[in-house]
């Protein structure tokens, strides 16, 4: 593969540390094997990029007794593709969350998607998965909250576990575990996590990470160019 390093994002003023955005371009490498050494597939350039992401042991994964009561409140169907409708609350969901917005089947070319909407009386929700020979990534989940009782987010990643699982797959890469609003990731039986050169399952440090993905940079050292 061509290993790509890229140094314009500058440097931690914490630790004085030059960060570096690291890519590739594989060559005869599976996404199984992409994925296994810790890479994530980027869907708008369709490169691989190197981060802290999470995945799911589904061989440990069970479902909590909240997440069995949020998927069996929906009724779950299989698509074939998604309807403008849902495009657009795809949207919306990105826009709420600041997340880059891309087509949805970018993802078509690397795997075979499987996509799924829940019904219900409070209100829809649908997810994607990507589904290689023994692995599967988890991309992409889509609601409209509007006062439900239910948790429809809770109830994909349940439901993406389950099927992933029921499918074959030995593990569920649920993309990168960057600040307070991924630590929901470490709740799930089989969570691991890409410390840059291997999978941990230790849920303390990745917490300790997402907590000082958030603390604010100190001011610059005296005598140092700025």
């Amino acid at each position: 593969m061509k290993i790509r390093f890229d140094t314009s994002s500058g440097v931690d003023t914490r630790l004085w540390e030059c960060l570096l955005a690291v890519s590739c371009t594989p060559d005869d490498e599976t996404p199984e094997e992409l994925l296994e050494a810790g890479w994530l597939l980027d869907p708008v350039t369709t490169d691989w990029y190197m981060s802290r992401s999470v995945r799911i042991d589904l061989s440990k994964w069970q479902p909590r007794v909240s997440e069995v009561k949020c998927v069996a409140s929906y009724d779950w169907r299989a698509l074939e593709e998604v309807n403008s409708l849902d495009r657009a609350i795809l949207r919306m969901y990105r826009e709420e969350r600041g997340i880059i917005d891309y087509p949805y089947d970018a993802f078509s070319r690397h795997g075979t998607l499987h996509i799924e909407k829940g019904f219900s009386k409070e209100g829809d929700c649908w997810y994607m998965t990507t589904h290689f020979r023994n692995a599967a990534l988890y991309p992409i989940c889509a609601f409209q909250k509007d006062g439900a009782r239910t948790s429809p987010g809770k109830a994909c990643w349940a439901r993406a576990c389950q099927v992933s699982k029921e499918r074959g797959a030995s593990h569920l890469y649920v993309y990168e575990g960057y600040g307070l609003a991924n630590q929901y990731k470490a709740n799930s039986e089989g969570f691991e996590w890409w410390d840059g050169s291997r999978w941990s399952g230790d849920k303390g440090l990745y917490l300790e990470a997402t907590r000082d993905d958030h603390r604010p940079h100190p001011k610059i050292p005296a005598g140092i160019d700025s």
